[in-house]
């Protein structure tokens, strides 16, 4: 083993000399999620920009562990191949290991050093990656649905949350003048939020197969074909399995059930992350992020669904001058991993 690699593995100071005078070396990012599997190689540019290179995205179905998606993608690179990893994953992070939420994973920093040969590995939570993301994309990267009124004169928190495969939820958190620091949690693990009759009948309906209602389970790609057969079988439709892309198109055409569907996601989205930033001050602005969150776009910003976001009681007022984007950039998680790398600060 080369003596490089055996000091970066030993060192865990984040201070130390030898750790510094690798910082700046290129570093292999993961964004890890409950269908796809996306690799880059991330470097420093300009005022330190994290830039990525090498992208690679890959089903995470073609793989029986995530050791052999990393090795793959190892293996692609070649001899030029980074020593050193930040792998960000769609689940729980604790002492160094996470079991992904949405597929059969269970990731561990010692076995991919020992398994795939890298001199150091770091775990992060995908939503940790994704809020770091928002501060380094160029505004084409969004889609604004509310304009709101922030006040540019003082930083405030961002939430970053919205539905894929799952519902991630962070906040990013401005330090000093140009900082930022990520607090994650598991809000989309929160319980669902009922507001109208049907919403009701479904989260009465689902409570028959499952034992606690989600908002993950009803909003996420996760919960798709349950949140489906409900609503059929409230209305006494057979159901048959049928893809997210068709629903949409048959919501678009006016098929009542499919439209309820697109309906309730993209507002029960908005009340959630409404929920959100009352509760952690998010006045610097939501942003909407995930696959799911894509394909609805045009649901989410209706007015029916951003009155959701908006009405709090006494505290509606509060939200008038929270902004709310659409992330539209697949990679963003990727430059979000190479940023909390070169932070040099851990993750809360």
């Amino acid at each position: 083993m080369p003596v490089a690699r055996t000091r970066a593995a030993a060192c865990s100071n984040s201070s130390c000399p030898c750790r510094e005078a690798n910082m700046a070396d290129p570093v292999l990012v993961g964004d890890i999620g409950g269908t796809n599997v996306r690799f880059a190689v991330a470097s420093q540019g300009f005022a330190g920009k994290p830039l990525i290179s090498d992208i690679s995205v890959m089903p995470g179905d073609d793989f029986a562990e995530f050791d052999d998606a990393l090795s793959a993608y190892l293996n692609k690179l070649g001899k030029n191949a980074p020593r050193r990893a930040l792998i960000a994953l769609a689940g729980p992070v604790q002492k160094g290991r996470v079991k992904l939420t949405n597929r059969d994973w269970i990731v561990d920093t010692q076995r991919l050093q020992e398994n795939c040969g890298l001199a150091s590995v770091r775990l992060v939570n995908d939503y940790a990656a994704m809020a770091r993301a928002i501060p380094e994309l160029p505004e084409d990267a969004f889609r604004l649905v509310r304009e709101g009124r922030p006040d540019h004169s003082v930083r405030h928190p961002i939430l970053v949350s919205g539905p894929g495969t799952g519902l991630g939820m962070a906040t990013l958190i401005p330090v000093g003048a140009t900082g930022w620091r990520v607090l994650t949690g598991e809000g989309g693990h929160a319980a669902f939020a009922p507001s109208t009759p049907r919403e009701w009948a479904l989260a009465e309906k689902l409570r028959e197969t499952h034992s606690y209602v989600s908002r993950e389970l009803v909003l996420s790609g996760s919960g798709f074909d349950a949140v489906h057969k409900a609503l059929c079988d409230i209305d006494g439709v057979v159901w048959e399995k049928t893809h997210p892309a068709k629903v949409e198109d048959l919501a678009r055409q006016g098929d009542p059930i499919c439209r309820d569907i697109c309906e309730i996601k993209a507002r029960g989205t908005l009340y959630a992350l409404g929920d959100a930033a009352l509760m952690n001050g998010a006045r610097g602005g939501v942003v909407v992020t995930g696959g799911v969150a894509e394909e609805l776009a045009d649901w989410i910003a209706a007015p029916e669904a951003i009155d959701r976001f908006l009405q709090r009681g006494p505290m509606s007022d509060y939200m008038q001058p929270i902004p709310i984007r659409i992330l539209m950039a697949g990679e963003a998680a990727l430059i979000g991993a190479a940023a909390l790398e070169y932070d040099k600060v851990p993750v809360r």
